[in-house]
């Protein structure tokens, strides 16, 4: 399993060096790329594959993201399956996307309700969480029947639990 912070690392440095070189949206959209080439399971067998030998992982990485990716992301890819660190490319995605994100002032705010909310509705949500924060907030909606009604929002460290299997919870407590 990859450590987070070993993916923070790779992702600090990549970031300095895109902001260095002003190249921030294009290194988004290779870590999205190779992410996505890593996450696939056939990909995968095959790079965890310990017969396989090292030089055809590499080459394998040149011919599936050579010209879908910039040379020096390549460059990180292959550095990635040369150490049999393949497996982060995801946590570098996430921590890169999330400095990044950081650095426009967004913050994505992982919004959980009882029910599907409609457009207008995640608008309102959105618009509600940006005045409280003073950010720019970006929206993860998911569905949990578990919550039974409300909602639950995490904005970075903060959490808003507004849900009535909370607010159930909390009264039972109290009766106890």
């Amino acid at each position: 399993m990859p450590s987070g912070s070993a993916g923070r690392r790779y992702a600090q440095a990549i970031f300095d060096l895109a902001q260095e070189e002003n190249k921030l949206e294009q290194w988004s959209k290779d870590l999205t790329a190779i992410s996505q080439v890593f996450d696939q399971p056939q990909a995968r067998v095959f790079l965890e594959n310990p017969k396989t030998a090292r030089e055809k992982k590499i080459q394998f990485t040149a011919t599936v993201l050579g010209k879908q990716v910039s040379p020096q992301a390549l460059k990180l890819a292959q550095l990635l399956v040369q150490r049999d660190r393949f497996a982060y490319a995801t946590n570098i995605l996430e921590a890169y996307t999330s400095m990044w994100n950081r650095l426009r002032g967004i913050e994505i705010a992982h919004v959980t309700t009882a029910i599907p909310v409609d457009e207008a509705e995640a608008k309102q949500i959105q618009t509600k969480l940006a005045a409280m924060t003073g950010k720019q907030i970006t929206l993860d909606l998911k569905v949990d029947p578990d919550i039974i009604g409300g909602m639950v929002a995490q904005v970075g460290d903060t959490l808003l639990d507004g849900s009535i299997r909370t607010r159930l919870q909390n009264l039972r407590k109290q009766l106890a």
